[in-house]
């Protein structure tokens, strides 16, 4: 137990899990297994730990609690059971948040693109009308000369 102590204040947590947990199953027990099986969940909870794992330390405490429900760790381990419930529950939101946030920008980029394309579409067809317009008035033009010339040519015709 001394160096499974040593080795988790020292900061080496992957090896005093290994130690605590060679503690809990020779002896299941002990006051040293008990102590070693809420060590087991604390490691994976501790804020120094770069390998905290809250599912780990979760499943841990419940072991605690399953194997030593009267032992005077009890109220601690029920404690990091409840904040490690409602983290795994605030996750698990937070991932469906997420995820929907991410199908809704999609949404919006497709809708971006749909809107351009629109936009795109109705410049296009806005500028084929005025080339349209601006060709017809042309040959409107055209053809009021070729009307004038031609009653210019009539009054010509008729006055010889």
């Amino acid at each position: 137990m001394t160096e499974a102590d040593s080795l988790f204040k020292v900061g080496n947590y992957e090896y005093a899990k290994v130690k605590f947990a060679k503690i809990r199953d020779s002896r299941p027990e002990s006051d040293a297994a008990r102590r070693a099986q809420f060590m087991l969940g604390f490691i994976n909870v501790y804020y120094d730990n770069p390998f905290a794992n809250w599912e780990a330390a979760l499943r841990e405490f419940k072991m605690y609690a399953t194997m030593y429900p009267t032992d005077v760790r009890i109220d601690e381990a029920n404690s990091w059971i409840r904040i490690l419930v409602v983290l795994q529950s605030f996750k698990k939101e937070y991932t469906n948040t997420n995820n929907k946030l991410g199908q809704l920008k999609i949404r919006d980029q497709e809708n971006r693109t749909i809107r351009r394309v629109n936009i795109d579409t109705i410049t296009e067809s806005l500028r084929s009308c005025y080339n349209d317009r601006d060709s017809l008035q042309r040959k409107i033009e055209d053809l009021k000369n070729e009307i004038t010339e031609m009653e210019k040519k009539c009054q010509q015709a008729i006055q010889r």
